[in-house]
C-alpha cells in the first residue's frame, strides 16, 4: 500500500513537470512567433544563421507610427536613402543582399568565363594650376589664360532651375559588385536606373539641389541604338531649354570603358573620407579653327570646366582624371556652360558611382557660387 502511494506520488510529480513544460515552450512560442512577425526577414536571416550584424533604424511612413516591418526590399531601400542623404556606408556594412554589396562574391563560376579587373588613379597631362589637363587639341590654348578669365554665368542659387542634368547614353551600367573580376558576357546596358549612369546623375542633382541650386534631371533613353544618341539628345537638351529658360549650365554624365587588347579592364578609383569613389573626367571641347561652325564660345565652356577642376582638386584631391581638351563638339554648343563628365567604367560599382556624383555635386556648386 504504502509503495503504490509512493509511485502515485511521483507519477503526479512528473505529470505537474510535464505540464509546467509545456506552458513554458507554448509561451516562449508565442514570444518567438511575435519577434519573427515583427522582424519579418531579419528573422530569417536570423534562423538561416545570417543573423544582421547591428540594428538599422526603422523604416516609417510619413503618415504612421506603427512598428516597422523588417524586409529584404525594405533593408535595400535604407541603404538606398543612405546613399542619397549622403550617409554612405562603407561597403560590406550590410551582410547580404548581394546585388548591393560590392565584393560579397569573391570566387567566379566556373562554367563562365571571365577577365581581370585592375583598379587604378588615373593620372597624367599637363599641370595648369593645380590640376592636370590632357590637351589633345593642338589649338595652341592658353589653359592658364583662360582659368583666370571669368566665365558670363551668373547663378542666383535660389531654387529656380537653373541647371540641366542628362545622358546621352543613358543606358551604360556599373556593377553591382567588386570581386576583382569580371564576366566576359556581363551586361554593360540596362534599363534599371539604379544601376545605371542615371544613378550618378541622380546623387549630383540632389547634391546641386541641397545648395539651392534648382535642377531639371532628365533619364530620357537617348541610346535604343548607339548611333544617333547625340541627335536624340540634342532634342531632349532643346526641349529642356525652352522650358527651363533659366538653365544655365548642361551637365551630360557618362560612364567611360577601358579594357586592354588582353582584357583587362581598368577600374578608376579613389579614396575620398575613407570611401571609395570612382574616378570621374571632365571633357572640354574647343573649335579653335572654326571647322563646326556652329560653336564659337567654346572658351567659355572651357573656363567653367577648368574652374571645376580646379575646385575638386581644392576639395577632393585625386577624385578627377587629368581633364580631356579635344577637338570635339558633344552637343556643348548648347549653352556657354556645357560639361560633359564620365564617372568610371563598368567596372567600378553603383555605389561608387553615386558617391562621385554627390561629390562632384559640391564641386559643381561650389564653382558656380563662385560665378555667381
Amino acid at each position: 500500500m504504502i509503495n503504490a502511494v509512493k509511485k502515485m506520488t511521483k507519477f503526479v510529480k512528473s505529470l505537474a513537470m510535464l505540464a509546467c513544460l509545456a506552458v513554458c515552450l507554448w509561451c516562449a512560442g508565442e514570444s518567438l512567433q511575435n519577434w519573427a512577425r515583427e522582424r519579418g526577414g531579419e528573422a530569417l536571416l536570423w534562423a538561416a544563421g545570417m543573423e544582421y550584424a547591428g540594428t538599422p533604424a526603422p523604416l516609417e511612413s510619413p503618415d504612421t507610427q506603427s512598428a516597422p516591418v523588417w524586409t529584404q526590399e525594405g533593408l535595400r531601400d535604407q541603404r538606398l536613402a543612405q546613399e542619397d542623404s549622403g550617409n554612405l556606408p562603407d561597403d560590406g556594412v550590410v551582410p547580404f543582399h548581394s546585388d548591393l554589396l560590392p565584393g560579397l562574391n569573391a570566387t567566379p563560376d566556373p562554367s563562365r568565363s571571365t577577365g581581370p579587373v585592375e583598379e587604378i588613379q588615373i593620372e597624367g597631362g599637363a599641370q595648369v594650376g593645380n590640376f592636370f589637363v590632357k590637351d589633345s587639341t593642338e589649338s595652341g590654348t592658353d589653359l592658364e589664360a583662360e582659368l583666370a578669365e571669368p566665365t558670363d554665368l551668373h547663378i542666383k542659387a535660389d531654387g529656380s532651375v537653373e541647371v540641366l542634368i542628362y545622358h546621352t547614353h543613358t543606358s551604360e551600367a556599373y556593377s553591382v559588385s567588386a570581386p576583382g573580376f569580371y564576366y566576359t558576357d556581363m551586361e554593360t546596358r540596362t534599363q534599371n536606373r539604379d544601376m545605371s549612369v542615371t544613378a550618378a546623375g541622380e546623387a549630383l542633382a540632389k547634391a546641386l539641389e541641397a545648395r539651392g541650386i534648382g535642377v531639371v534631371h532628365d533619364t530620357t533613353v537617348n541610346d535604343t541604338a548607339f548611333n544617333g544618341s547625340y541627335a536624340r539628345s540634342w532634342e531632349v537638351l532643346q526641349k529642356n531649354l525652352a522650358e527651363h529658360p533659366g538653365i544655365q549650365v548642361t551637365i551630360d554624365v557618362h560612364r567611360d570603358s577601358m579594357t586592354t587588347e588582353e582584357g583587362l579592364k581598368y577600374k578608376p578609383t579613389v579614396e575620398v573620407g575613407g570611401r571609395k569613389a570612382a574616378q570621374a573626367m571632365l571633357l572640354a571641347g574647343c573649335d579653335a579653327d572654326g571647322s563646326w561652325g556652329d560653336f564659337p564660345d567654346w572658351r567659355q565652356n572651357l573656363r567653367l570646366i577648368l574652374k571645376v577642376q580646379q575646385k575638386a582638386q581644392e576639395l577632393y584631391g585625386g577624385l578627377m582624371r587629368p581633364l580631356n581638351f579635344s577637338n570635339s563638339k558633344y552637343n556643348m554648343n548648347a549653352t556657354t556652360g556645357s560639361m560633359l563628365i564620365e564617372v568610371g567604367t563598368e567596372v567600378n560599382t553603383v555605389a561608387e558611382a553615386r558617391y562621385t556624383g554627390q561629390l562632384l555635386g559640391e564641386v559643381i556648386a561650389e564653382t558656380l557660387k563662385d560665378c555667381a
